[in-house]
């Protein structure tokens, strides 16, 4: 870092620097350090700044905010539990009466009606009282419904850990009636919260003659193994190394939604949608190397990965992350997408079946004096050349018969699937939940999977 002198105003950080410091997590511990600078003011705030960084070298870990759901076939004293586990973590508690004797405080309360994201409101301000967020808090009880779950997701009540406490899964367990009994508002919606908190879900099975002591000695030794990273089969990933950016490939054949799910994706993270056939387009018209040599010669798979190279480069790209629709499109593309300085770190398939794939390509055409995509019929809506029913066989068979087996093989175990069919809203949900999950974890070598797909 020689060629960045800090005599100079403004100070200009070279580009090929931020991936690292993003990788290395070194833009937040500036930012921490900087915050507890103004915070305590010291004399010397050299000196301070060097007894920080020893502290970071040996407490660099979040507060324990742990999350308790707690199968409704269990019968012991939850309360007990809570007591001993607060006092042991050093936590504070946070339960449904809590928020509830809050939350009928409030000046927007309404007799007889519940609102998800005034709870959500309420339960923050919990959170966030002094000394909550230094010492950490324990919740259960809370939220009950996956709407305030999602709410409480949003405003940034997020636990490092949710333990699920439930009986010992027997190795067939009989289904003699799908559907789930009646509830009342004091009780959780167990399965899906297990969903909704999925990204920290951790089990702990609870055998019958196990006492109290038992019980709060499993629920430690979960909480300290999430900290330390390490997961058993089936127990919840943890994020330990996440990166700082978001930089999504989402990844499926024409007509699955993948560029309308980009576009929603990024405007909910404040990513930068980046669509292929765009910046193809872009670097065509460019007066440039790379321009001069589209034009003259058409595009090869090392042209393409130079084209989405340069804009992932860009600076709004590195400030703030992106998400790529329409390429990688082969197992060669992919490879070369891995090689970059900035390779994706979340990697979605968008799965629809070629009926449905179909059906809303030829459901839609284009505007022809706006040019966007729009449902077909309008006096000004015209079918795109390329959505007749032969070029989109063809495609179809294309993807499904060789780049999809290609593109799995090269995404490996780190990819998530998702069901494409479903309504988009659904799978919008579900592709924001893969994107803030954290990485999966090998317990045998206590490090994240790396890319090793066999099909």
């Amino acid at each position: 870092m020689t060629e960045t002198d800090c005599t100079k105003r403004p100070l200009q950080m070279p580009e090929r620097f931020i991936p690292y410091l993003d990788k290395h997590r070194i833009y937040k511990l500036f930012k921490d350090m900087i915050r507890d600078l103004i915070i305590n003011l010291p004399r010397d705030h050299i000196k301070h700044m060097k007894i920080y960084l020893s502290h970071h070298v040996y407490i660099n870990k979040d507060v324990d905010r742990v999350m308790l759901l707690i199968e409704p076939k269990l019968t012991f004293g939850i309360e007990a539990l809570a007591r001993q586990l607060i006092k042991d973590l050093g936590c504070f508690v946070i339960t449904r009466r809590c928020v509830m004797d809050r939350y009928e405080k409030h000046d927007n309360y309404e007799p007889g009606h519940v609102s998800p994201v005034l709870m959500s409101e309420v339960t923050k301000c919990l959170a966030l009282k002094d000394p909550v967020p230094h010492a950490g808090w324990l919740m259960f009880d809370h939220p009950c419904t996956v709407r305030e779950a999602r709410c409480l997701q949003q405003d940034g009540v997020l636990p490092t850990v949710t333990l699920v406490l439930m009986n010992t899964p027997p190795p067939a367990p009989p289904a003699s009636n799908d559907h789930t009994s009646a509830r009342n508002f004091f009780q959780q919606d167990f399965e899906g919260l297990k969903y909704a908190y999925r990204a920290t879900l951790k089990e702990v099975h609870i055998e019958e003659e196990d006492d109290l002591e038992k019980i709060v000695s499993k629920c430690l030794n979960a909480v300290r193994a999430c900290s330390t990273g390490a997961q058993g089969p089936k127990q919840g990933f943890h994020v330990v190394g996440a990166p700082g950016l978001y930089r999504v490939v989402l990844l499926g054949p024409s007509g699955s939604g993948r560029n309308s799910q980009a576009r929603a994706l990024a405007k909910h993270f404040g990513l930068v949608y980046l669509s292929f056939q765009d910046i193809f387009n872009e670097a065509r018209e460019k007066d440039n190397e790379i321009g001069a040599r589209i034009r003259k010669f058409g595009t090869s798979i090392q042209v393409r990965a130079e084209v989405v190279k340069e804009r992932l480069l860009r600076k709004d790209c590195l400030e703030n992350g992106w998400v790529l629709a329409g390429y990688p499109t082969c197992g060669n593309d992919f490879e070369l997408l891995e090689n970059h300085s900035t390779p994706p770190n979340r990697i979605i398939f968008l799965n629809a079946d070629t009926e449905t794939c179909k059906a809303r390509k030829l459901a839609n055409g284009v505007d022809w004096c706006t040019g966007k995509t729009v449902p077909f019929g309008g006096p000004r809506v015209l079918r795109h050349p390329q959505d007749n029913e032969e070029v989109l066989d063809y495609e179809l068979d294309a993807y499904f018969s060789d780049a999809l087996a290609e593109l799995r093989a090269a995404a490996g175990l780190s990819a998530e699937e998702i069901d494409a069919n479903e309504p988009f809203d659904k799978v919008q949900v579900k592709i924001q939940a893969a994107v803030i999950a954290a990485p999966i974890f090998d317990i045998e070598a206590c490090s994240q999977i790396r890319n090793a797909r066999g099909d």
